[in-house]
């Protein structure tokens, strides 16, 4: 398992490590920008929505990658979000869908612990 921490400023630094890790967990090539996005698009979430602070856990789990990622933040889940676009005059709000139209599974957990975004990916497979 690899891990950062990071801030608003260091998203860049996440998606530099984002490609590394998928990389070395032997990704196919034509699925790690879109792994980078998913993951970029959550942990800017975390960032600005849940804790200046956050953090990134990555690792390969039976033919997977996992990313999670951690805030301090919570939230109350009404709905299952993500699950439909944004309508098109919206400025933002795009980040739990785009990461399920990428991923294979996408959970959130979240209480007084802070919030858990785990995205899955086949490291094989193309899900769009």
């Amino acid at each position: 398992m690899s891990e950062m921490k990071f801030t608003a400023e260091q998203l860049p630094g996440v998606r530099r490590f984002t490609e590394e890790h998928a990389r070395r967990y032997k990704v196919d090539d034509g699925l790690i920008g879109d792994l980078v996005i998913a993951v970029n698009e959550i942990a800017t979430n975390a960032v600005r929505h849940g804790s200046a602070h956050a953090e990134l856990r990555m690792w390969t789990e039976d033919g997977r990658v996992i990313a999670e990622i951690h805030d301090s933040g919570n939230w109350s889940i009404s709905s299952a979000p993500g699950a439909t676009p944004p309508p098109p005059e919206a400025e933002g709000g795009m980040g739990i869908w785009v990461a399920r139209q990428i991923c294979s599974a996408v959970s959130i957990n979240t209480g007084n612990n802070g919030t858990v975004v785990r995205l899955e990916l086949s490291s094989t497979a193309r899900y769009i």
